[in-house]
């Protein structure tokens, strides 16, 4: 079991709802995928931005979940047509078995404690034939995205809390998944004020944990970079995917096998 990583997100609730949003080729990228889903969860969902996307794209019921009582507040408030409650992902999900199409968790894993139990739960409240997602940062991601450039002090923070790809398949792998694959979605963009203000809000967590000089220090190099031309931004999401498949209480093989002895014998 990892040190789970503490962070108050009451804290930041509301600075998380103005100034964090979904990214668009990523939701593109997800629906493509999913394509259909009756009944969707999000693990730590937050303000559920990703969640009522998906749903409406989906034309599922959409349900999510999130430690943070004031992160399930703004939820509510913002994105009225799913249903949202506080619960742990660390413990033992709020839902039935099988319950669910299609379950998701997006920039949680380096929260999360307990991995297994995190994939566990997932196959658990997941219906056969359903599949799970996660979307985290990559050791590569976390180098090569905008944040990293402008406060190398990040770089350091995130590699130490966010778990490997390899940590994640292998719990997948634990808790029953099968067909499980990565992807990866990279994108580039010019880099405007909203972005700055997500910056200098500190909209992201490893900002609120680094030195109050090293970012005084990155917002003046920003600053002055966009006074004197364009800025690219760059940012790159990984997604590892799973499949639940239905218990096989015999070999396929093994049957194949005798069926073609049985027949040759007579």
């Amino acid at each position: 079991m990892r040190q789970r990583k503490s962070f108050d997100f009451d804290e930041v609730a509301m600075t998380y709802s103005q100034y964090r949003y979904p990214n668009e080729k990523l939701v593109e990228h997800v629906f493509n995928r999913v394509r259909y889903a009756d009944r969707i969860l999000e693990v730590g969902c937050g303000t559920a931005d990703y969640l009522s996307i998906l749903s409406e794209l989906l034309h599922a019921r959409g349900f999510g979940f999130d430690i943070s009582p004031s992160m399930i507040m703004e939820g509510t408030r913002k994105n009225h047509r799913v249903e949202l409650m506080v619960a742990d992902a660390d413990q033992s999900f709020p839902y039935e078995d099988s319950r669910f199409d299609f379950v998701f968790n997006v920039n949680l894993v380096h929260y999360i404690a307990n991995l297994e139990n995190l994939f566990e739960e997932s196959f658990r409240v997941l219906q056969n034939d359903g599949s799970v997602l996660t979307v985290t940062d990559s050791c590569q991601d976390i180098c090569e995205r905008t944040l990293t450039y402008y406060f190398p002090e990040t770089l350091e923070i995130d590699k130490a809390r966010y778990p490997g790809n390899s940590s994640i398949t292998s719990a997948m792998k634990k808790a029953g998944f099968e067909g499980i694959y990565t992807t990866k979605v990279k994108t580039t963009f010019e880099f405007k004020k909203k972005h700055f203000e997500q910056y200098r809000n500190r909209a992201y967590s490893a900002l609120r944990l680094m030195s109050e000089e090293g970012f005084e220090e990155g917002m003046k190099r920003l600053e002055e970079d966009m006074k004197h031309g364009l800025v690219i931004g760059k940012k790159a999401y990984t997604q590892i995917w799973g499949i639940k498949i239905a218990k096989r209480d015999f070999d396929l093989p093994t049957i194949f096998a005798v069926g073609f002895n049985d027949e040759s014998s007579n």
